[in-house]
């Protein structure tokens, strides 16, 4: 079975590195790569910054998408229903959209069009991405 792994880095003065491998890969493969990584003194850790306060809108949006869709794909609807059963509280679709757009542009997810919606994806900068092929 081939696997893709795509590894996505930023050091600290803003430069990016992204390394995609492909073909017969194993997690030892994988880890000395993210090893020569650190090497070069390319910081292997999550480039998104603090996470947000729970006290504010954007906080529980956040932390929810981070634990209600660790890996899997979703829908701006399926944030909205989350948030409404999580909070209690209503929420407006125009509303998650916008903040969901917002996390994609600022490089926290990752979204594809399918269909007539957007599906979407956390994006992981420390971690290695494994795909079936």
């Amino acid at each position: 079975m081939r696997k893709r792994v795509k590894i996505e880095l930023q050091d600290d003065e803003g430069t990016k590195y992204t390394l995609a491998l492909e073909g017969k890969l194993s997690r030892e493969k994988v880890m000395k790569v993210m090893d020569l990584m650190e090497m070069i003194n390319v910081p292997v850790e999550d480039g998104h910054g603090p996470t947000p306060s729970q006290d504010t809108f954007f906080g529980k949006l956040y932390g929810l998408i981070e634990t209600a869709f660790p890996g899997g794909e979703f829908s701006s609807s399926d944030v909205a229903q989350e948030f409404e059963e999580r909070y209690g509280l209503p929420v407006r679709l125009a509303t998650v959209s916008t903040y969901l757009s917002r996390l994609t542009d600022k490089n926290h997810l990752r979204r594809e069009k399918f269909g007539n919606s957007w599906v979407y994806r956390r994006v992981y900068l420390k971690t290695a991405q494994l795909a079936d092929r």
